[in-house]
């Protein structure tokens, strides 16, 4: 928690925080420390900017194998907060001169985590049939799996 009251008009302080996020439930990722290192300024009438770097590392699940991925991960924050009544849609209100970043920090996170980690880019996935990493071995199902809903669509493009 930030207090404004302590930021001249047209001011900044300097903001070098660590914000533990907790990931959403049924996301495949651990809560992760995120570092912030940057400037929050009064820019008059209520209104505040913050403007900072982040960085952390996240434990995902890769897309294909589902086998634990370690990425780091840095990104941009520019944030701006206004008072609560003052506050436009974009806007981060805050009220009682505290302004807390976690929303902030939150938020840009979420919007750079990698929508398909990858734990290698020639990653095999698992079989389909029965489940096994292809990355570790391979397995023994035979012939083309076909879901049984698409068997008779599949069959007008054998001509």
């Amino acid at each position: 928690m930030i207090d404004t009251r302590k930021i001249q008009l047209n001011e900044s302080i300097v903001i070098d925080t660590t914000v533990d996020i907790a990931m959403p439930k049924g996301f495949e990722a651990t809560d992760t420390a995120v570092s912030v290192v940057g400037k929050l300024k009064n820019t008059g009438s209520n209104a505040f900017a913050l403007d900072a770097m982040a960085e952390c590392r996240l434990e995902l699940a890769c897309s294909l194998c589902l086998q634990p991925v370690a990425q780091r991960l840095s990104f941009h924050i520019n944030e701006n907060y206004a008072e609560a009544q003052d506050a436009a849609d974009e806007d981060i209100a805050f009220s009682d001169y505290t302004i807390d970043i976690y929303p902030a920090v939150q938020r840009n996170l979420f919007l750079n985590i990698p929508m398909k980690p990858l734990c290698d880019d020639d990653c095999a996935g698992l079989c389909p049939q029965c489940g096994t990493n292809l990355n570790k071995t391979d397995c023994n199902c035979e012939g083309d799996i076909v879901n049984e809903q698409f068997r008779d669509l599949l069959q007008m493009f054998e001509d």
